[in-house]
């Protein structure tokens, strides 16, 4: 009997930051990507780069030694970084902000990217590496009010499973009713456990709104296998054939299986 796997979720996170405590520093940045805390700022600001090909190691680099240390003594709070390599160490880098609204986090970032420390990093890093990202897209995120974030309980989770689904227009609080009263808990009960959701302040290419949603857990292959039992779940596909009775509540998602990158996002 796999004796980890049937332990519920919260009792595993006890045991893990148990681990944390002690652990090395280096696992204790990794295991530490996500802040702690009880109060959550109204606003939320999600970045995804798609790295150049042979670049993460650099974008990590940049991110660990220059970026954060200065953006942190700005007052802009990075809840965690994550990544995902592709075939050639390209791939994805992804973090998620924090602040009290857009209008902060505006006047944080110009005072950070004009910060001499900053700029002399920045030049730096471009004279090694070159180019480290082909493209970045951002998400501004509204923070819902009927939305339940767990930072704090998710830092022992060593991979994560970033969602963006696609909304058809007139769906979106039946779909986000759906993730919130069904797909949280019988994720949960299966072993994935819900960081938080959002929905995002712009709608996609194709005029859907776009639900956000961060799931963790103790690995990849533990996140497959939760999914597939979340599938087969029948309290699921009872609530699913329910509410898309008049048809599916979205038309499509993206996924992104993360794992932390040890950057380090408090002192």
């Amino acid at each position: 009997m796999n004796l980890t796997r049937s332990l519920p979720y919260t009792l595993r996170c006890l045991l893990c930051i148990g681990a944390f405590v002690t652990a090395p520093a280096a696992r204790a940045d990794d295991a530490g990507s996500l802040a702690g805390g009880t109060a959550v700022p109204n606003y939320h600001e999600l970045r995804i780069y798609t790295v150049a090909s042979n670049k993460m190691d650099a974008l990590i680099e940049r991110f660990r030694d220059t970026v954060e240390p200065v953006r942190r003594r700005h007052g802009i709070t990075t809840i965690g970084y994550w990544s995902a390599p592709g075939t050639t160490n390209g791939g994805t880098f992804v973090y998620l902000m924090a602040a009290t609204n857009k209008e902060e986090l505006r006047k944080q970032e110009q005072a950070f990217g004009a910060d001499a420390q900053f700029k002399a990093g920045y030049a730096a890093s471009n004279a090694k590496h070159g180019q480290t990202v082909d493209q970045i897209v951002t998400l501004p995120l509204a923070v819902d009010g009927a939305t339940k974030f767990d930072f704090k309980s998710a830092k022992c989770a060593r991979a994560f499973d970033l969602r963006l689904y696609s909304v058809p227009p007139g769906r979106l609080d039946a779909f986000r009713n759906r993730w919130r009263d069904f797909a949280v808990p019988i994720y949960e009960r299966h072993g994935l456990h819900s960081v938080g959701w959002w929905v995002a302040e712009k709608k996609d290419a194709d005029g859907n709104n776009q639900f956000i949603c961060l799931l963790a857990a103790e690995s990849l292959p533990a996140i497959q296998i939760s999914i597939a039992d979340f599938h087969q779940d029948a309290e699921w596909q009872r609530v699913e054939k329910a509410t898309e009775s008049h048809g599916k509540l979205r038309s499509g998602v993206t996924a992104y299986k993360l794992t932390p990158t040890g950057i380090a996002t408090r002192e």
